[in-house]
This record gives C-alpha cells, sequence and structure tokens, in this order.
C-alpha cells in the first residue's frame, strides 16, 4: 500500500495576509514593537516565514503594513468624532478619540510614534489613497484634527480663520495629546488622574478657540 503523505495547506492569500497582520498586532500589544518573531508569528497562523516574506517582502514590510494599519484605525476613530452642526463637540469628541484609540490599541500606538523605529514617510500617504481628506497630503487622522480645529475656531469667531494659524494650532494640538497619552502610556500619569488631566488641556485648548466655560463642561460630562 503506498504510503500516503499529509500536505499541509495554507489559507487563501487575502485571509493568511490579514490573519498574520491580526497576529502581529497581538505580539506587539503583548511584546512592544520589537516583541515580533517571524518564526513564532508564522506558527501562530499555522503558516511558514517564506509566506511572511512572499506577502510582505520579511519583517520590514510587515511592520510598515501595520504602521499602515494603525493610521488608518486612528482615521476612523477621528472620523467616528465627527459632528458638524456642533463645532465645540466635534471638537472636544476629536480629542478624547485620540486617548481612546491609544489607550484602546498601545501596541500600535508605541509603533506609529513611540521609539527608534520609526518608518520614512515615503510613500506612506499613497497607503491611504482611498481616504479623501480635507488636507492635501497630510496623515488622514491629522487632516480630521485640521478640519476640526478650523470649524472651531470658525464657529466661535464668526469669521474664517487663517490656514497657517490653523495647521499651527493644530500641530499644538497634536503635540499635547500625544504627549499627555505617552506619558500615561508609560506609566508616568496616575491611573486616576490621567483623564482628568486630559480633560484639563481639552478645556485649556478649546477655551483658546473661544469656547465658553460651561458649553465645554457640558460637552465633557456628555462625553463621559
Amino acid at each position: 500500500m503506498p504510503n500516503r503523505r499529509t500536505v499541509t495547506t495554507e489559507p487563501p492569500r487575502e485571509d493568511l495576509a490579514a490573519r498574520l497582520l491580526a497576529e502581529a498586532e497581538a505580539l506587539i500589544r503583548r511584546d512592544g514593537p520589537d516583541g515580533i518573531a517571524l518564526r513564532e508569528l508564522a506558527r501562530a497562523c499555522g503558516s511558514s516565514t517564506m509566506a511572511i516574506y512572499t506577502l510582505y517582502g520579511g519583517k520590514p514590510g510587515l511592520m510598515q503594513a501595520l504602521y499602515a494599519v494603525g493610521f488608518a484605525r486612528l482615521h476612523a476613530y477621528a472620523l467616528s468624532a465627527e459632528h458638524r452642526d456642533a463645532p465645540l463637540r466635534w471638537m472636544v469628541r476629536q480629542m478624547l478619540a485620540y486617548r481612546r484609540f491609544a489607550l484602546d490599541h498601545t501596541g500600535l500606538y508605541r509603533l506609529m510614534f513611540g521609539g527608534e523605529k520609526r518608518f520614512s514617510p515615503t510613500g506612506r500617504h499613497s497607503r491611504f489613497a482611498s481616504l479623501a481628506v480635507p488636507v492635501e497630503d497630510a496623515y488622514p487622522a491629522f487632516a480630521a484634527l485640521v478640519d476640526a480645529v478650523g470649524t472651531c475656531l470658525a464657529h466661535h469667531r464668526a469669521k474664517a480663520p487663517d490656514p497657517a494659524e490653523v495647521q499651527d494650532l493644530a500641530f499644538l494640538v497634536w503635540g499635547q495629546m500625544h504627549g499627555l497619552v505617552s506619558l500615561e502610556i508609560a506609566g508616568y500619569a496616575d491611573p486616576d488622574d490621567a483623564l482628568a488631566r486630559y480633560q484639563s488641556a481639552v478645556r485649556f485648548i478649546c477655551t483658546h478657540c473661544g469656547a465658553d466655560r460651561a458649553d465645554l463642561d457640558a460637552e465633557l460630562a456628555a462625553s463621559n
């Protein structure tokens, strides 16, 4: 009787690519951005390291794909906060959504913004070609923040703000959000105080935009 060998078949290409990304994200959530070992990843997916090279060109390509996933997901959080008919609500929830994304996806957040292993901007925007953003050649999530800042300023000043001012203020807002969230994730902020401190930053920024303190407190209370 002839010997019969068991043939292991890998999932379809698209399914395997998605599973590799999901497992890689789980690994960086557990061990940080440097915690991905290709053999462990392949084993978890019932695949081979060769499949990772075929699909992503190796670890750098895989990490770049995760990097793009992170920014696309951050953009989705930003869009979930959009309230064009209520500019202050939009601004408040935009800022809170950023913190929520960072805490929900700490592994991706560290990959995107922390450590030394950052990725070159070259070709980065092409990965978001399908996303319509209001600011040309910008990170989609940052473009959404620029949009929210500009709308909030226009609403409270009753006139369109200078685009350069909007860009500058949006970048300062991003820096404030990133700094507070990074300190919280790194353990430098007491968990019991972190949200209150973040909300204080939201108050400070929105007040600068012209928001009324009572309206601002009401929006923050409604967002809890």
